[in-house]
């Protein structure tokens, strides 16, 4: 079965959860080795994440996103991770 853009990117994003607690944007990118053609692709799958409860922000402008609830409730993020990725 062939891996989908999106299926790197999210996979991508949930390893850089569990192991820091948040991500940029960018990160994901260098991760994937995608160039800025595909920034909007990223973009919009963290987009649908925090719609999901995988990932949250603190606005809509924010760069940063953070494990949401449902990343917190279902991934093997220990608790320091999670408390050092709200600061």
């Amino acid at each position: 079965m062939t891996e989908t853009l999106r299926d790197q990117i999210w996979d991508a994003t949930m390893e850089k959860l569990v192991a820091e607690g948040k991500l940029k944007a960018a990160h994901v990118m260098v991760h994937c080795g995608l160039d800025e053609s595909q920034r909007q692709t990223v973009r919009r799958t963290l987009r649908a994440l925090e719609e999901d409860g995988w990932l949250e922000r603190d606005s809509p402008q924010s760069g940063i996103w953070r494990i949401g609830w449902k990343g917190r409730m279902l991934l093997d993020v220990d608790d320091e991770t999670i408390e050092n990725s709200q600061t």
